[in-house]
């Protein structure tokens, strides 16, 4: 049976609520790409990664059940030997908020990001203009923007079907939208996840990776490029770690098609890899703009908390100097925004 459309929330302009004391960043990607997984597995990553720089991240407890209950179910697909073609995660079919501050081991927090998640069937060729215009809005309001993208998707069967599940024509059509008027700097991570193959075989297949993102995302990249006010990352995520993908199932009429992983090892345990890249450059772009004299408008609503005294700033700039640039991962622009 085809999929049914995602419901429309009652006052789709109004959420998420964003309040003013808040870092905006905007999760983009069709459905069933992986975006939720990529935030669940970032905070639980951050737990043991962050305390390494004296830093920690303190989920919403709404957001932190939502996160726990994620986790259960990634872990449950880790182990299994075989996850069979289609079985899966599913995405929610509501506009969701993943709100965490983030605070020095012991101190109050003084940064609050908050991460704004919605159906993938908003950018789908089925959504109505009422919808894109929502993720379009997101996209504007939105300091940084998260691109997931099913890798399984962009590199097996020769990206045959990359347009079909990561609809990377559709996502740079509301870029051009979102982005008409940007006057101020906005931070861009594309994020391919389940690459755990790619980015396992070695540095030559992770170089491939990159190359082919940068070819099917050409348009994009073209796009944002003649913005010099946009930094443009690329983070490989591996978001289970102990699996891969092995098999396709090509699609009916009405369906995506279905790739199936297997672990790498009987014993291999859920072990996600370079989750915590993707905040670590979202930090330094934070920082960087904050050494700035004048803030830009997603930075004036937290002048206050982000105060950054030396041991802070020291903290800040130890974790994001962690930002990985070789074997997949890139600064594609904007570099001068990372400088710290």
């Amino acid at each position: 049976m085809p999929h049914a459309p995602c419901p429309m929330p009652h006052a789709p302009f109004a959420i998420p609520i964003f309040k003013m004391n808040e870092i905006k960043i905007t999760m983009l990607g069709p459905r069933a790409v992986g975006k939720t997984s990529l935030l669940t597995s970032m905070y639980e990553q951050f737990k043991d990664i962050g305390a390494q720089g004296n830093l920690q991240l303190i989920a919403e407890e709404e957001s932190k059940a939502r996160l726990e209950e994620r986790l259960q179910e990634l872990q449950s697909l880790a182990e299994r030997f075989k996850v069979q073609p289609g079985a899966g995660i599913q995405g929610s079919a509501e506009v969701r908020s993943f709100i965490f501050d983030l605070a020095r081991v012991g101190k109050k927090p003084f940064m609050r990001l908050h991460f704004a998640d919605y159906p993938g069937g908003y950018i789908s060729q089925n959504a109505s203009a009422r919808e894109r215009k929502f993720v379009e809005e997101l996209l504007a309001d939105a300091a940084a923007v998260t691109i997931a993208i099913d890798t399984p998707a962009l590199m097996m069967a020769k990206g045959k079907y990359n347009e079909y599940v990561n609809k990377p024509k559709q996502i740079t059509e509301m870029f051009k939208e979102a982005y008409r008027k940007i006057r101020e700097p906005r931070l861009v991570i594309l994020a391919p996840v389940k690459c755990e193959m790619e980015m396992q075989k070695g540095d030559r297949a992770a170089k491939q990776l990159l190359k082919t993102l940068k070819k099917e995302y050409a348009d994009l990249l073209s796009f944002l490029e003649a913005s010099p006010q946009v930094t443009v990352v690329v983070t490989p995520v591996q978001t289970l770690g102990c699996v891969i993908c092995t098999t396709i199932e090509e699609p009916s009429k009405e369906y995506l098609p279905a790739f199936g992983f297997r672990k790498k090892s009987r014993d291999a345990q859920y072990s996600p890899q370079d989750n915590d890249q993707p905040l670590r450059y979202l930090l330094r772009f934070l920082l960087k703009i904050h050494q700035q004299q004048r803030l830009p408008r997603f930075l004036q609503p937290v002048a206050g908390w982000m105060g950054f005294d030396a041991p802070l700033k020291k903290a800040i700039a130890e974790f994001a100097k962690g930002s990985k640039t070789s074997a997949g991962f890139a600064v594609l622009q904007g570099e001068e925004f990372l400088e710290i």
